[in-house]
């Protein structure tokens, strides 16, 4: 086994380039494991854990490029450091400005680039975040709205920036906005949805991805989906962006009805946003996330417990009030089938989540359901995993929080790093069910299914070696109209034998009704 760490010296490349290099790296055939990300203390922290921190990685700036790998010969380096070099070269290439004899450097600040070309109303920004607050400024100072990816912003620079953007009447989304979608255009990790009357305001991104994507297969659209921030309905920031967007969205005469998906935010600022979510004089459907409700009384607020209902109540309203239902999915022959081959031991239930709004909604079904959980998020103390390494009982991972993607791609930019820890999982002799989602849209892999659907055929293969079947569930998230195909995705999963679901909350639901099903004749 080799190992070697490199620096790139004052070469800057953002954050979502980076992880997009190190997942097609990560699939090279021996390489053990990879890195390749900005000198920040995160990426050395990364580097750290898995033995390739050097002393002269250790001294680099957040403007020097890290590259650290481990792989299984010398032949293998080479090809990687070649790939880098390719893959580094193409970036470089793809950023240059399209005008004829423009230098690249104008596109290396916002003020350049507005010089460049007036008229921009936009700025999407993903940077360091020690860079990303200096840009956000400079992006408002120029009457830009913000779409702020970068995360590691602090609270400070947040309430700053905000406080700027309300006072030029502009939208501060972010910082660790994921997913938007601005007049029909989709930011960060969004899908591509019908135009229609509903407007969305949320402070998680897998939150709107899966309520705009049930809007869309119900066959309504959206006017506009605004991002926040997960912090912006703390105390602190006194939820900001919420009440602006709330204000535009009022304003927007496209906007028929409000969705607000949030977790329950602080109760000074529950206040203010249901006050003003009142006043806008339009329909607002309310999601809460994970545990909580708020008293919205008198408001003409309409509170759902799931993402399921929330679209089905914006469309129902959309409709003048006609019900509207969902069409089943999966069926429940197999899972039956499956029920009556299980060997006794096998009871447990796995998720591996790479959407941590749909990990806590899955959660929060089990709850519902009285059925024990341990997780990596978890809600109480008796649910926290003793060791994230390692599963007990029914497991809920959230694999896009931190100890997860530290110096690696989110499993919705490279899934095949969550097919490790699937065979894990598979290779436990209790466990009788894995539940995965699988999420479509621009910024998401070109193939999550595919990658997905490969390593349960894996796992589905040395289960058998060991005289044991498994049962599969996905919550597939996305549209007919996505890069990468609803159908065509569909088919990869259910052609591995997976039962599909294109809402969260019902693939939950079955996985919990098969727990309960298994632990039934062991109360009796």
């Amino acid at each position: 086994m080799l190992t070697k760490t490199i620096i790139k010296p004052n070469t800057y490349f953002d954050s979502v380039t980076l992880m997009r290099i190190s997942g097609q790296l990560a699939e090279m055939e021996g390489v053990q494991d990879i890195l390749v990300g900005m000198g920040t203390d995160l990426n050395k922290e990364s580097l750290a854990r898995v033995d390739l921190l050097t002393g002269e990685a250790g001294a680099a700036s957040p403007n020097d490029l890290l590259i650290g790998v481990r792989v299984t010969g010398e032949e293998v380096l080479e090809r990687v450091f070649q790939k880098i070099d390719e893959l580094l070269s193409q970036r470089r290439d793809s950023t240059a400005d399209g005008s004829e004899g423009a230098p690249k450097e104008q596109l290396r600040s916002i003020a350049r680039a507005c010089q460049s070309q007036p008229g921009y109303n936009l700025a999407l920004i993903s940077v360091p975040g020690i860079y990303a607050a200096r840009e956000a400024r400079e992006a408002l100072h120029q009457g830009m709205h913000v779409f702020l990816f970068s995360d590691n912003v602090s609270v400070e620079d947040e309430i700053d920036l905000k406080k700027k953007a309300t006072a030029k009447g502009l939208l501060m989304m972010g910082p660790d906005c994921g997913t938007a979608i601005i007049n029909g255009v989709p930011l960060g990790f969004a899908n591509r949805v019908r135009r229609g009357g509903i407007g969305i305001v949320g402070a998680s991104g897998t939150g709107i991805q899966q309520v705009t994507t049930l809007i869309d297969g119900l066959g309504k659209g959206i006017s506009q989906a605004i991002g926040t921030g997960g912090r912006d309905l703390s105390a602190r920031v006194g939820g900001m962006t919420t009440l602006a967007a709330l204000d535009a969205l009022a304003a927007d005469e496209q906007t028929k009805v409000i969705v607000l998906i949030s977790k329950p935010p602080a109760p000074e600022v529950a206040a203010k946003v249901l006050d003003r979510a009142a006043d806008t004089g339009k329909p607002v459907v309310l999601c809460l996330l994970g545990a909580g409700t708020m008293p919205v009384e008198g408001k003409g607020i309409i509170q759902c417990r799931n993402l399921e209902e929330t679209a089905l109540q914006a469309v129902s309203l959309v409709r003048g009030g006609q019900p509207v239902i969902l069409p089943e999915e999966g069926g429940d022959r197999p899972a039956q089938e499956f029920l009556a081959r299980r060997k006794p031991n096998q009871k447990y239930v796995r998720a591996l989540y790479g959407g941590g709004t749909l990990c806590d909604e899955a959660m929060t079904v089990f709850r519902d359901a009285g059925i024990p959980i341990f997780s990596n998020v978890p809600l109480t103390p008796e649910e926290n995993l003793a060791n994230v390494e390692r599963s007990q009982g029914h497991t809920f991972l959230d694999m896009g929080e931190d100890y997860f993607t530290r110096g690696r791609p989110h499993p919705m930019l490279e899934p095949s790093l969550r097919i490790p820890r699937l065979l894990q999982e598979a290779a436990d002799p209790e466990v009788a069910i894995i539940l995965l989602d699988v999420i479509l849209g621009h910024g998401s892999h070109s193939d999550p299914a595919g990658v997905t659907a490969r390593g349960i055929q894996q796992a589905r293969q040395r289960a058998a070696t060991a005289g044991r079947q498994l049962f599969f569930i996905t919550a597939l998230i996305g549209t007919a109209a996505d890069p990468q195909g609803l159908e065509q995705q569909r088919r990869l999963l259910e052609e591995a034998g997976v039962a599909v679901f294109t809402s969260n909350v019902r693939a939950a639901r079955v996985a919990a009704s098969l727990a309960q099903e298994i632990a039934a004749p062991e109360r009796m």
